[in-house]
């Protein structure tokens, strides 16, 4: 099998998926944009040796095209219908291979998102025929855009699995040292503002408080700096993560907007906790409040520093079995898991659509 990826932002669990892809033997073909300033990988984590090309600002979609074409791929997996030179040469392969959209917002029912319903029978489906969806939140979106349930693949996200759940073993050190964890991007989105109030209002709850270490880059990098107890570590490349999360005892993530979050299956693989809010995508599947973390409401800083307060009050063994519970939840979604099911599904979805052709 031949699978074309478009892809606009490489990372180290989308690395991770796709080599699991070669892996089961699938021929790849990899486009994608070089890195962010705001998420600057180092380049030899991201080192591969997949055909392909990177681009800067937009991708040459005559270079595309033809590259595309003569690798003869089975299926694309297209990131998002943003990148007009992508969604052309998806388009541009309408019967030569079966296009598959990943998305990964959540319907919430904006003005765009009613402007991307109403112009999806001219710009989104005459260039997919199949949506790659996280869970049931962005599936609910990919339905109202036009494919039906038989045309909805899932699971399209999962975290680096074998380097996270490596070190849910470090148990012992957590429950000597516990301490939280927030990782991601400093910005308004993240709730990064209300993290900082509530911690501070959370280390008013009590005579020993969890530290908490934050790795991240963003406008907000400067609220969480100096507040007592916080450690920051700026960017944390890929490769150093699971050492990081290894140190930690419960992931935060108070997300006003978050379609997804991997951040929270990398938390779960690597037997942490976890307290998000519901706005956060993989809450669905990999959160379960008073199981293996809190689920609390998006911009609530005293629901946050109240969630901390139960997390960090619990005893040893209640502590330790929440990780446990993570790391069950987590292995939903394993890189290796991904790729089977794609080198099931595809194929499966490809016939389906060609006895669909061949019928009067």
């Amino acid at each position: 099998m031949r699978i074309a990826i478009l892809w606009k932002q490489l990372s180290g669990y989308a690395m991770a998926s796709f080599r699991a892809l070669a892996a089961e033997g699938v021929e790849v073909f990899l486009v994608h944009p070089s890195a962010k300033a705001e998420a600057p990988f180092d380049d030899r984590q991201m080192e591969h040796d997949f055909p392909g090309f990177y681009w800067v600002d937009s991708p040459d979609e005559r270079r595309l095209r033809a590259e595309v074409a003569a690798f003869g791929p089975d299926a694309l997996l297209v990131s998002s219908w943003d990148v007009s030179g992508y969604r052309h040469v998806s388009r541009s392969m309408n019967g030569r291979a079966l296009r598959v959209l990943c998305m990964d917002n959540q319907w919430l029912g904006t003005a765009k998102q009613w402007a991307g319903r109403l112009v999806s029978p001219g710009l989104i489906r005459p260039a997919y025929d199949v949506a790659f969806v996280p869970a049931e939140r962005q599936a609910a979106f990919a339905r109202r855009l036009g494919f039906a349930d038989d045309r909805l693949l899932w699971g399209l996200y999962t975290c680096d699995h074998d380097a996270f759940s490596r070190v849910a073993g470090d148990s012992d050190a957590r429950t000597l040292s516990p301490r939280f964890l927030f990782a991601g991007r400093l910005a308004p989105e993240k709730g990064v503002d209300v993290l900082a109030t509530a911690y501070q209002r959370y280390r008013e709850m009590t005579e020993s408080p969890w530290p908490m270490t934050i790795c991240g880059t963003g406008p907000l990098a400067s609220t969480l700096s100096l507040i007592p107890g916080v450690e920051t570590l700026g960017f944390v490349q890929p490769g150093d993560l699971p050492t990081v999360f290894s140190r930690a005892t419960c992931l935060v993530l108070p997300s006003t907007f978050e379609p997804w979050g991997v951040v929270v299956h990398e938390a779960t693989a690597a037997g942490l906790s976890v307290i998000c809010t519901s706005a956060c995508g993989a809450s669905t599947r990999l959160v379960l409040d008073g199981y293996n973390g809190a689920l609390i409401a998006p911009g609530d800083a005293g629901g946050l520093a109240g969630a901390m307060a139960r997390i960090a009050g619990a005893d040893a063994e209640s502590t330790a079995e929440m990780g446990r519970r993570s790391v069950e939840l987590a292995r939903q979604f394993t890189p290796q898991r991904w790729a089977r099911y794609l080198v099931e599904r595809l194929p499966q979805l490809q016939a389906g659509f060609e006895t669909r052709r061949a019928e009067p």
